[in-house]
């Protein structure tokens, strides 16, 4: 049982305040409870007729919990304008209420780690429930919707907005178009800008992000069931959107050139997923080499199984130069379209195609044009497959 102090009802403080530094006290109570109950107890040891109530400015708070249901209407005047069905309040104190807290604790109470709560949580508590009632939206102490940080010092409000995740798949259809925004603004237009111009303007948001399961290059289409990605938006205003008539706006507006299929929520932790995940994929190669078709069949056939990639002469200057291993399962040559021969190739995620196919000036081993010992040219590559996600 927690020992009370009862000259602690001399402090300059409020109910709250006092309360919190006997917070192991009366199972069941709330601070202020606390507070009166001891002031009440000290006038009856000391024969006072009558209770000393609390001051009208508390020394540690400064009466910032008489100003609870103030708070509340202005934070819910400030989240009228956002859909959410969950939030979180958070608070700050200065320096000298942190500290003089802590003295307090430390001088009036018997345990060794600190009896009472911080005012900081308590705040955050009684703000959350006044706040949870006149809104009609649950406190999530883990993943809200929306947290509300009170900077008491300053009385400032900053809300923290729960990004908005989106989950589809994309076909890139043409070719010339990159993935994501390049900064230097050599490509005006991105696959992350097609999707998410509809999805901007529905939300509000003030900015987004493309997490793709790897990245085709510019030049190379993604076709068959597309490449899963999660789109992020940063700060939206609105939560509520319909994702069947948005994929309808994007495959609508993009003229041909980007598809999605699949919309649905996501979260961040399948955007971890995404990232990490290690995948198959196929791919549709079509190769100019000056070779007979049974010359390329036993060529190919040499190359399923593992080969050793160092990183491409293309890519060398924004990558680690280091030496991958990676898995060709099957690899094989479908048809010839005019000189162009097409070989398709399953392969471990990660793996460079174009460099199997050309050889990378011996940086990839073996490759089809080391097997054939004659100069290889890639005209086109396509995605036509990402397998093992779902």
């Amino acid at each position: 049982m927690q020992k009370i102090n009862l000259k602690t009802a001399t402090l300059e403080l409020c109910d709250h305040c006092l309360g919190r530094i006997y917070g192991l006290a009366g199972h069941g109570l709330t601070n202020d409870t606390r507070g009166k109950a001891i002031r009440v107890m000290y006038a009856m040891e000391n024969n006072i007729d009558y209770y000393s109530p609390e001051p009208d400015r508390c020394k540690l708070c400064g009466g910032i919990f008489k100003r609870i249901d103030e708070y509340a209407e202005y934070i819910k005047k400030i989240l009228e304008e956002y859909e959410y069905e969950s939030f979180l309040v958070g608070s700050r104190f200065s320096e000298y209420v942190v500290e003089l807290e802590t003295k307090l604790q430390k001088e009036f109470s018997d345990t060794e780690n600190s009896a009472g709560e911080s005012i900081s949580k308590e705040f955050n508590r009684e703000l959350g429930k006044v706040l949870s009632y006149i809104t009609g939206k649950e406190v999530n102490l883990s993943e809200p919707d929306i947290a509300v940080i009170v900077d008491t010092e300053y009385d400032d409000i900053i809300l923290e907005i729960k990004p908005l995740f989106i989950y589809g798949r994309y076909l890139k259809l043409v070719r010339g178009i990159p993935q994501t925004k390049w900064p230097s603004g050599k490509y005006k237009e991105s696959v992350e800008d097609i999707i998410a111009k509809p999805v901007m303007e529905v939300t509000d948001g003030d900015a987004h992000a493309l997490h793709g399961m790897g990245r085709e290059d510019i030049d190379v289409r993604m076709l068959g069931n597309g490449r899963p990605f999660v789109l992020e938006i940063s700060h939206p205003k609105k939560r509520n959107i319909d994702l069947d008539n948005i994929q309808k706006k994007i495959n609508d507006g993009s003229e041909g050139r980007v598809s999605v299929l699949e919309l649905r929520p996501s979260s961040r932790s399948e955007v971890r997923k995404i990232k990490t995940a290690k995948v198959r994929k196929r791919y549709r190669a079509g190769v100019k080499v000056d070779a007979r078709e049974e010359e390329i069949k036993n060529a190919i056939f040499s190359l399923k199984g593992k080969i050793r990639q160092r990183t491409p002469l293309r890519v060398a200057h924004r990558r680690a130069d280091r030496v991958r291993v990676r898995e060709v399962y099957e690899i094989n040559l479908k048809s010839k379209e005019n000189d162009i021969w097409i070989i398709e190739v399953l392969a471990e995620s990660g793996t460079y195609i174009k460099e199997l196919m050309h050889g990378d000036n011996g940086r990839t081993k073996p490759s089809l044009a080391e097997k054939l010992g004659k100069e290889v040219t890639v005209d086109f590559l396509d995605v036509i497959e990402i397998l093992d996600y779902s």
